[in-house]
């Protein structure tokens, strides 16, 4: 008589199961909807399974889109970007272009004391050698999301002091 081995393909998990490991994930920190739908189906989650878990856990507060995207637009003022670069990174978040205006105009950010911070915290107080020196540091600028009137005035006020 032949003995049945246990096959080797996991069983898929029940939706207590996901739910259970939901919010561990969200217990240690903020994701978008987004980031859980990815997390969910790599867990191998069906499609209902996933929309249902999403739903459930926005009922209960322990998704919440605005809070992960005002999580996600703090860390990046404090890194120093400007709204060019944290507008693009929320949308790679999924973040929708509505949410990111609210947080905006909610957060009442000073763009201009955030992009010399950004210049200070780079280039403290090395004066500018020439004007390749000066085109690179707007390039630096420019690449962390200012826009181009921010860079003026940053570049204004250091040729005041």
């Amino acid at each position: 008589m032949i003995e049945q081995l246990p096959s080797s393909e996991p069983q898929p998990l029940t939706v207590q199961e996901l739910r259970q490991w939901l919010l561990g994930l969200l217990s240690r920190r903020e994701y978008s909807a987004l980031e859980l739908k990815q997390k969910l189906k790599q867990k191998g989650a069906s499609a209902e399974q996933i929309t249902e878990l999403l739903d459930w856990a926005q009922q209960r507060d322990y998704q919440n889109e605005l809070r992960y995207a005002r999580m996600l637009v703090n860390a990046k003022l404090h890194k120093g970007y400007g709204w060019f670069y944290i507008s693009q990174f929320c949308a790679q978040q999924g973040i929708k272009k509505e949410l990111q205006q609210q947080l905006l105009e909610e957060l009442d950010i000073d763009w201009f004391e955030v992009a010399t911070s950004a210049y200070r915290k780079k280039y403290a107080d090395k004066p500018i050698v020439d004007y390749q020196d000066k085109l690179k540091r707007m390039r630096y600028l420019q690449s962390r999301g200012f826009g181009s009137d921010i860079i003026q005035l940053v570049f204004a006020e250091l040729k005041e002091e």
